[in-house]
Parts: C-alpha cells; structure tokens; sequence
C-alpha cells in the first residue's frame, strides 16, 4: 500500500476534482487510484477518492477508510471521514451504524460550519429512507445547513422534495425541485451529480404530473445537463420520462426517439427489457401490431435470463410491464410474469423513492387488474383496478388514473367511468389514450391507404422513430431501396420532409 504522509502533485489532485465535479467518477477514481500506485498521496486525496467511490460503490468506501485510517488523524479529516462513512451505511441501509457515525461526525466538526451542515443533510437523508418524514423536514428546514456547500444545497432540495412525495404531495415536490434547479442555473461550474439527480427527479414527475412548467423544464433538462457514462442510471430515467411526456403529447416521433436513447443508456439487462416493453406497449397503442409483437417478444426472452430476485431496484416494474403487453395475448403467460414479480419480493434500496410508497401498490394494482381480466377474473379485476384509480387520483397522477377508469370503463361498461376517464384526459388530447378511445389513429389518416404494401411497411417504420438505415436493417434490405419507398411515400402524402409527414401526422392532417 502507498505511504500517504506526502502530497500528490496539486495539478493530479486539482484534476480529480474536476472530474469528480463533472461526475467523471470512473475517471478520477482512476487518476486518484493511479497516483496512490505511483506515488505518496496527501489525506485530501484520499478524501477525495471516498467521495468519488460514494456513489456506486459504497462498500469500498468503508474499506478505504479503515485503510487510510492513520493518515487521516486531524479532527476536520476524520470529521469528514466519518461523515462519509455514515452516508456508505446508509446506502447499505445499516441505519444503526449510520447515525452513530454521523452523530460522531457532528461533534468532531464543530469548528467546521460546512462538514457539519453537511452532516445535517446526510442525518436527514437517514431520517427520510427510515420515513420519518417530520424529523428528515425539520433538518433540512433548519438554519444549520444553511452554510453547506453548492452541491449540498440543491441535494438539500432534492431531499426536501423526496420528503414532500413521501408524505403524498407531488406538487410541492415538482415546485422544489423547479426551485433547485433555478439555483444550478445561478451557481457558476455546478456539480453536475446533484444537478443530473434533480433534472432526473423533474423529467419523471413531469411525465406524472399534468404541468406544462415541470414538462417545459424536463424538454430543457434532458439537453442541458452534461450527462456523463457515470450518470447513465439518471439519464435512463430522464430520456424515458421525457419520451412518454412527448407520446402524451402526440408527438410519437420524439417519442420513440427519447424511448431508443433511454434503451442505449440502460446500464442492465433489466433496464433494457423495461425499454423494449415501452416501445412494444406505445407501437400497440398506436395500431403497429407487427413491431409491438417483435419488441415484445424481444422483451420476454431477455426477461427470461435474468434472476429478478437478485434486484432491489425499480428495474422489476419491467415484470408489470410486460405482463400488461401479453395479457390481451396470452392471459397465463401474462399471469406468469405477474407472479414472477411477486416472487422477485417487494424491498427496494432505502434510498428510492419507491420503498414504502403506494405508488408501487397502485402500478403493481393496475397490471395485476388488466391480467385477471384477462383471465376472466372480472371482479378481482374491477377490485384491483379502482384501488388504482383511487390511488392515481390521490397524488394527481392524471393520466395514470384515466387509462385505470378507461379500463373500468371496458370491464363494467359504466358511463361514470367514461366520464371519469374523460375529464382526466382532457389535458392530453393528442394523446394514445384518447385515440384507443374513439380518436382518429395515424394509419387510418387520409392517403396512406394508398401506399403500397412495400411503402405502407416502409412508413410504419418512418412513424416510429427509425431512420432509413435502421428500417433497412430491419427489413433487410438496401437502404437505396428504402429511400425509393420514402420518396415515393411523401409524393403519395403531399408532403417534402419526414419532419412534415410527423407533424401533420400528430394533427391528424396528412
């Protein structure tokens, strides 16, 4: 093991800051690893790399500091070492050991005013993964940790946000996390981490949430943030979100585009089943049976190599997901991967969101509802589905709450569930679900029934997202045959771009 009583080169150390402020993890993990092999390194480095390893690896953070030990004996580092052991238990949801590091963390920083607001914000993170809410609110509320550092402070918004979900509040949180990140915009070289999770945190209530702020933000979000190959987990979440915000708007095209992004960023193979079911559910919605079912299946035999009770994060919803797709197809199948979830078990990390949080119960009521009716069980149905409803409906998840009414609508044929779904979905005209409810739909739009067999398949393929070269792989054939089919295409609609063909498309127009 290197000899840590000397100092690295300020250059090396100044360097993984840097990368460590852009959320360049993996990279200043290795910088710092390879100054230690090199050379002696100073306890600010070493600091530094628990922090860089905080993030993904949380375990090592606990070894590398009983390593470091000697090194790091002045009160302030073993303030802070201290503090980030506390948060490393905390993510491996030893709350014990967490608080009582924090707390030692605390007493040891007392002449350090930014370590110990820290220690505030990490104190209440343990507070709001042990759900209580009030003493996790107080914390943050408090003047304390006023003085924490840039990143700290929109954390402190993020958390504070994650609180008001907690408690059933999803505007309040939405209207935090607009506030935090109106202070990243005013903070000069923010650190990027805190401002990905806050991006994130935005684009997936914007796709909840009726709120044309929070969905103007999450279209600005998704292209602002410098999103690195660390940060791919956040930026998954973020393209898929803001793909379904677009296909709630009508705008398929962008739709299927963010859906392809999220697929190439998704860091497992659970995450790209959960992204072949999005694009297999949407290309259903919108009549494309033929690539629904290839996505589909895709989905199925990916999903069938992975052992999801290995899991403990929101990658399992893929289970629901694609339960939902096979339901209308095959109801046992269907009810096989319903009870696949089920036996993957119902714990999540302490540090989602979704630990605790009826949310889940009413996603796992809603494809646990459309699976029994399709197994005939029409009053367990019916039950699982208003428990959802109810549930959607409580934290203002509109369009969630309206495909739940639509459904009962179908089940019990009651006009109060038409009129419940109707008033929901009043805010999303264009989209898929007011078209599987009587709207016109894409393929049946004037002068497409006069393409060709050969063109009709080339402008399906147009109408999800793929561009020529990929529809020619997919067909397997030449892409200048394929360029043939789309000229022809746009002469039969009238129209002198694809970007024209979409957009009158989402109008209903061609």
């Amino acid at each position: 093991m290197a000899n840590l009583a000397a100092s690295p080169r300020l250059v090396e150390l100044a360097a993984a800051r840097e990368l460590y402020r852009k959320a360049r993890f993996s990279e200043a993990d290795a910088l710092l690893e390879s100054a230690e092999q090199t050379k002696q390194i100073d306890p600010d480095a070493a600091l530094l790399r628990m922090r860089v390893l905080l993030y993904r690896e949380p375990a090592r953070v606990l070894v590398y500091a009983t390593e470091h030990a000697k090194a790091l004996k002045t009160k302030s580092f073993r303030a802070e070492t201290r503090l980030l052991q506390g948060a490393s238990y905390a993510r491996l949801s030893d709350f014990a050991s967490a608080e009582s590091h924090l707390k030692a963390a605390l007493t040891l920083a007392e002449t350090d005013p930014a370590i110990a607001a820290e220690v505030r914000y990490q104190q209440a993170a343990v507070a709001w993964m042990r759900r209580k809410l009030d003493i996790a609110w107080r914390i943050l509320d408090g003047p304390d940790i006023d003085q924490a550092p840039e990143r700290v402070q929109v954390q402190r918004f993020v958390l504070q946000g994650a609180v008001a979900a907690s408690r059933g509040d999803m505007v309040q949180q939405g209207a935090i996390l607009l506030e935090a990140l109106a202070f990243v915009q005013k903070t000069k070289n923010p650190s990027v981490l805190p401002w990905a999770v806050a991006a994130s945190q935005v684009c997936y209530l914007a796709r909840e949430l009726y709120s044309p702020a929070l969905r103007e933000s999450a279209y600005a979000q998704i292209s602002a943030v410098p999103w690195t190959k660390d940060l791919d987990p956040l930026h998954f979440t973020a393209l898929r979100a803001v793909g379904w915000c677009h296909a709630l708007e009508g705008d398929y095209f962008n739709a299927f585009r963010r859906l392809k992004d999220a697929a190439l960023v998704a860091e497992s193979p659970a995450w790209r089943v959960m992204s072949l079911c999005d694009r297999s559910y949407l290309a259903r919605s919108l009549g494309e049976n033929r690539w629904a079912e290839q996505e589909r299946n895709d989905a199925r035999e990916l999903a069938s190599s992975i052992d999801w009770r290995t899991l403990d994060g929101e990658e399992r919803f893929a289970l629901c997901l694609l339960a939902e797709l096979f339901a209308e197809h095959d109801g046992p199948r269907a009810f096989a991967q319903i009870a696949e979830y089920h036996k993957s078990g119902k714990n999540f990390a302490p540090i989602l969101a979704s630990a605790d949080d009826r949310r889940v119960t009413a996603l796992e009521a809603y494809s646990s509802g459309v699976v029994q009716w399709a197994l005939g069980e029409v009053e367990e149905a019916a039950r699982l589905l208003t428990l959802s409803y109810e549930i959607y409906s409580a934290v203002q998840y509109r369009w969630r709450a309206g495909r739940a009414a639509l459904a009962l609508a179908n089940i019990t044929g009651a006009a109060e569930w038409q009129e419940r779904a109707g008033k929901l979905l009043s805010v999303y005209p264009r989209s898929w679900l007011v078209n599987v409810n009587g709207a016109e739909r894409v393929e049946e739009l004037p002068g497409v029934s006069e393409l060709t067999a050969a063109q009709r398949t080339v402008y399906d393929l147009l109408m999800l997202g793929l561009s020529a070269s990929e529809i020619a792989q997919r067909l397997e054939r030449s892409q200048f045959t394929v360029r043939n089919h789309v000229k022809a295409i746009f002469k039969t609609l009238n129209v002198r771009s694809r970007a024209t063909l979409l957009a009158r498309a989402a109008r209903g127009a061609v």
